[in-house]
């Protein structure tokens, strides 16, 4: 009995490979001097820690590990990848103007503060990603200042 149910399952495994994926992770283009991590006015901490826990599904250089080529994790995957590119594309940081740099900070200080990123899904498998306070109030303080500078822009 033990033996069959293993085999149906491992048929099933192989099988929904050959299932064309709904979502995939499409590489974006080549750096284009708009990533966040060229942008010389963000700090090295704040770079850090975005380059650790946020650009794997917030930016175009995607790491995927051996898992994620294997379906259906794979499409689960490239959704969340989707979702979060749409949500705020650290590649294309430089592209956006300021007032939206500033509003998508202070989501991203708001989102880290509150636990809601990096998600719970993503640290099971990535517990390097998991932000401290300390890092929360680093980024949370970029944030913070990114706005204090556009006002002073603006009041001039």
């Amino acid at each position: 009995m033990i033996k069959r149910l293993s085999g149906a399952l491992l048929m099933m495994v192989v099988l929904i490979q050959l299932v064309p994926a709904p979502y995939r992770i499409e590489p974006g283009p080549a750096a284009s001097g708009d990533s966040i991590q060229e942008d010389p006015s963000v700090p090295g901490a704040v770079k850090s820690i975005l380059r650790r826990s946020c650009m794997d599904c917030h930016s175009e250089q995607t790491r995927i590990p051996w898992y994620g080529r294997v379906a259906p994790v794979s499409w689960m995957l490239a959704r969340d990848v989707e979702k979060g590119r749409a949500a705020m594309n650290l590649s294309r940081w430089g592209a956006k103007k300021r007032p939206t740099r500033v509003l998508l900070s202070n989501l991203a200080c708001a989102n880290a503060r509150s636990g809601r990123m990096p998600p719970a899904t993503y640290l099971m498998m990535h517990p390097e990603a998991q932000l401290s306070g300390d890092e929360v109030n680093t980024l949370c303080q970029w944030s913070a200042e990114l706005m204090k500078s556009s006002r002073l822009e603006r009041s001039r």
